[in-house]
């Protein structure tokens, strides 16, 4: 292996986001930034579009940042992104941008980046999250783009994701999402079941429906909802709250409060594009800070979910989404104590491993692999 100082290593991280907004994409780069600054690693964050006056120390605080190291942050465009034409011209300038920069490694979430990289002759690493749509899929999967010997490594945040795509085995990197441990205190043992959480958005398919049958099937338990309202759900239940969005430094206090954590998927999950459905591949960001947090987790067994959380072990899954599956399995949590415990301690073992830092570690791995290559 090409052997290179890390705090030599040159980073570039393309995000097609917004570090403004509240989605669960603008978390999971800036933690990924994060955790390239604690391995010393210099790094640029290409965005789209961010105001002036907007800096590292405006979102240090707001999400935990534990980097001694300060990335930077450069805004492309005048205008945030607003059709598909703002994407590509997002995706050409900050293409022209990383060849001026002369970056060691280059990370992209943008699709249309990694075509415009792979144009320009730029080895990077590309990440993907969902299912190709649109023009996206004929680049990459019409055209081929998807197996440019420019592009190092595709990383994909589960097996399943994997099976949507023809890829060569050799250009896979399967890294599902993480957690920052250090920013959650040691758990108590859990002894009764008082309070059960559910911390995310309320799209479709995430079970909100469900969390009001339960609250009032478990009227001893007391039920908290927190996150994007989209729908304006209301509760008249004394027993179950509603919350507004909360920033993620709220996050960890939040879950040191609760001892049962839902994630009450449907077969049917989708984000903001209404037209993807990711329930056959999600790694959701928050189950990673719920094993982080070493409380119970409960979720629907889906593909990408069960590939990290194992039933009996750090969690428990529910085979079948209905309301009575959900109850037979929480009255089934409320006696088994003893087994509790030691889900609390595997569930704390299960975030060490899907650490960002190991994430990225893995990254630098492959990077160190694959340079004489493109020397």
């Amino acid at each position: 292996m090409y052997r290179l100082d890390e705090s030599k290593i040159k980073v570039l991280y393309i995000a097609e986001t917004s570090l403004s907004n509240k989605s669960a994409y603008s978390q999971h780069v800036i933690k990924m930034c994060d955790a390239f600054g604690q391995k010393k690693c210099s790094l640029t964050l290409v965005v789209p579009y961010e105001k002036n006056n907007f800096r590292f120390k405006n979102i240090k605080n707001r999400f935990l940042l534990n980097s001694k190291k300060p990335f930077l942050i450069k805004s492309i465009l005048n205008s945030k992104i607003k059709n598909f034409f703002s994407r590509f011209e997002f995706a050409i300038k900050a293409s022209i941008f990383t060849k001026s920069q002369r970056p060691s490694l280059i990370v992209t979430r943008s699709l249309l980046s990694s075509f415009c990289l792979s144009i320009l002759r730029i080895p990077h690493f590309l990440e993907i999250h969902n299912e190709i749509k649109s023009f996206s899929k004929f680049l990459f999967l019409g055209l081929n783009y998807i197996n440019s010997k420019y592009i190092i490594k595709i990383i994909l945040i589960s097996n399943a994701l994997k099976k949507k795509f023809n890829l060569n085995k050799k250009k896979v990197m399967i890294l599902h999402d993480g957690s920052d441990p250090t920013n959650f205190k040691k758990s108590k043992k859990i002894n009764k079941i008082k309070n059960a959480t559910y911390v995310g958005s309320f799209y479709q398919g995430r079970g909100i429906d469900l969390i009001y049958f339960l609250a009032k099937k478990f009227k001893h338990i007391n039920f908290k909802l927190y996150g994007n309202n989209n729908k304006n759900y209301k509760s008249n239940l004394k027993n179950l709250k509603i919350f507004k969005f909360v920033e993620y430094n709220k996050v960890p206090s939040i879950l040191a409060s609760s001892d049962l954590l839902l994630m009450p998927y449907e077969k049917k999950v989708f984000i903001r594009a209404k037209n993807i459905n990711t329930a056959d591949y999600c790694s959701p960001l928050k189950m990673f800070d719920y094993l982080a947090s070493g409380k119970i987790i409960i979720s629907s067994n889906l593909n990408g979910i069960s590939e990290v959380i194992k039933n009996g072990y750090n969690g428990y899954l529910v085979n079948n989404f209905n309301m009575y599956s959900w109850e037979k399995k929480i009255n089934e949590i409320i006696k088994k104590t003893k087994r509790n415990h030691m889900i609390q301690t595997n569930a704390l073992n299960t975030a060490e491993k899907y650490s960002w830092n190991n994430r990225v570690k893995k990254i630098i791995i492959e990077y160190k692999k694959n340079i004489y290559n493109y020397l």
